[in-house]
C-alpha cells in the first residue's frame, strides 16, 4: 500500500479553493463561548475529513487545539513545523493565550 498525500478520495470541487492556513484578526479582543468553540472545531474536523481532503489510504483529522504554540528552531524543525528565526534554539515551548490555535494531522492508514 502506498501513501502519497496529494492523491485524494475525492476531487474538489470547481469553486473550491486551496488552503494551508486560515486565520482571523480580530480588530479589538473578541470573546469566544464553549458552544462556539465546539462549532468551529466541528467545522475543521469537517474540512479535514472530508473526502478532497483525505489522502488515499491515508486519514485527516484535527489533532490539536487550544492556546498557540511557540516553538524553539530546534522542535519546529522537528515536527515539521516552519521555524521561525528568532525563536530560541532549543527549549520547552511556551503558549501564546491570545490565539485560539487548531491543527490537523495526515498519516498513512
Amino acid at each position: 500500500m502506498s501513501y502519497d498525500s496529494n492523491i485524494r478520495q475525492g476531487e474538489p470541487g470547481e469553486d473550491d479553493i486551496k488552503i494551508e492556513k486560515i486565520e482571523v484578526d480580530f480588530a479589538i479582543p473578541a470573546f469566544i463561548s464553549g458552544e462556539q468553540m465546539h462549532r468551529l472545531a466541528n467545522l475543521i474536523e469537517e474540512i479535514a475529513r472530508a473526502p478532497k481532503n483525505t489522502p488515499v489510504n491515508g486519514v485527516h483529522w484535527q489533532s490539536g487545539s487550544g492556546s498557540k504554540p511557540q516553538w524553539s528552531q530546534f522542535d519546529a524543525g522537528f515536527l515539521g513545523k516552519k521555524v521561525d528565526p528568532k525563536a530560541p534554539a532549543t527549549g520547552e515551548p511556551t503558549f501564546d493565550d491570545s490565539i485560539l490555535y487548531f491543527e490537523t494531522s495526515a498519516r498513512e492508514k
